[in-house]
């Protein structure tokens, strides 16, 4: 296993309503850009463009980057990752090939933005999938929490943090997830970052 630290991408959205969750970015020979989700065959920032009502361009570069922060704001959403600093078998960016060795600090997100609602999971199934870490995370923190009647797509479970945070479970957009249509994507991030929000 190499281990493999988190570049410093985060980037704080005001009025932030909802949080995506991942577990951490592809090994960096992977990299379209240098932000969240940046594999081009990733269909994360597709499927938040479509949400979204916009188009994305095809630049690989800093004003990707920006591009892609002006969708976040637009739609009040951030974006993060669980891992801090990671072991990764190789170059690989399968879950179960990578190993959370030091969480980011995802309790001051959610103390910081009092107007957060909702987290979104992007990945459930495997035992190093971002709910799965998650609950660990939670648990190492004392963080009281509910569980999910079942593990799986669209069930709900609340984090419990001065106030009641919805945490819905979802697929990831990894190209990996080939059984998960792009138009089902789509609906679970309008669940999570449009119908919350009325």
């Amino acid at each position: 296993m190499n281990r493999d630290h988190h570049p410093d991408w985060y980037y704080p959205i005001q009025g932030m309503r909802t949080l995506i969750l991942g577990t951490f970015p592809p090994h960096k020979d992977k990299r379209h850009i240098e932000f969240y989700y940046p594999n081009k065959q990733n269909r994360f920032w597709s499927v938040f463009a479509e949400v979204a009502g916009k188009r994305l361009s095809k630049n690989a570069d800093s004003d990707a980057v920006n591009e892609r922060k002006q969708l976040m704001k637009l739609m009040s959403v951030g974006v993060q990752n669980l891992g801090k600093t990671i072991g990764r078998k190789g170059k690989s960016s399968l879950d179960r090939d990578i190993s959370i060795l030091e969480f980011q600090n995802i309790v001051e997100i959610i103390d910081t933005n009092d107007t957060l609602k909702v987290i979104h999971l992007t990945g459930y199934s495997g035992p190093s999938s971002t709910y799965h870490s998650f609950i660990r995370y939670l648990d190492d923190n004392g963080i009281a929490h509910t569980l999910p009647e079942k593990i799986e797509v669209g069930q709900t479970f609340t984090v419990e943090r001065n106030r009641p945070i919805k945490c819905i479970l979802g697929n990831s957009t990894s190209r990996a997830a080939r059984r998960v249509s792009f138009e089902e994507l789509v609906e679970q991030f309008k669940r999570a970052m449009v119908d919350e929000h009325r």
